[in-house]
C-alpha cells in the first residue's frame, strides 16, 4: 500500500504533463491551419493584417504599411490593418514580420456583427 501511495503524485503530475502537451499540440496546429488556412485568395483586392491584441495603432500602421502596402482603414480593433499591397511578396513580406494573420477582409468580415458592418459601411 505505501509503495501506491508513494507514486500516486507521480503518476498525477505525468497526466498533467500530458494534458499540457495535448493543450499546446491542439493550440499550435490550430493556429497553423488558420495561418496557411486563411490567406487572401487575390492579395490584390486587399489585405487584413492581424497582429498580436496588445499592438497599437500607431504599430499597426507602421507595420502593415512598412512591408508594401498603402493603408485602407482600420478592421474592428486597433490591432487590425486593412491595406492594399503595392507589391506581389506582400502576403509573405508581413507574415515574415510580426503578423499573426494575413485574410481576405471578407473573411474578416463574416466575423463581425451586423452592427460594426453597417457603420463601417458608412465610413
Amino acid at each position: 500500500m505505501k509503495v501506491v501511495l508513494r507514486r500516486l503524485p507521480t503518476l498525477f503530475a505525468l497526466r498533467w504533463l500530458d494534458l499540457w502537451l495535448i493543450a499546446i499540440l491542439a493550440v499550435g496546429s490550430f493556429g497553423a491551419i488558420l495561418r496557411i488556412g486563411l490567406l487572401p485568395a487575390d492579395p490584390g483586392a486587399g489585405v487584413a493584417v492581424i497582429y498580436a491584441p496588445w499592438t497599437t495603432a500607431d504599430r499597426t500602421v507602421i507595420r502593415a504599411v512598412g512591408a508594401g502596402a498603402r493603408f485602407v482603414r482600420f478592421g474592428g480593433f486597433d490591432f487590425i490593418a486593412i491595406v492594399m499591397p503595392e507589391r506581389p511578396d506582400y502576403v509573405e513580406r508581413v507574415l515574415a514580420g510580426s503578423a499573426l494573420l494575413a485574410v481576405d477582409p471578407q473573411v474578416l468580415a463574416g466575423c463581425l456583427p451586423a452592427a460594426f458592418l453597417k457603420r463601417a459601411q458608412a465610413l
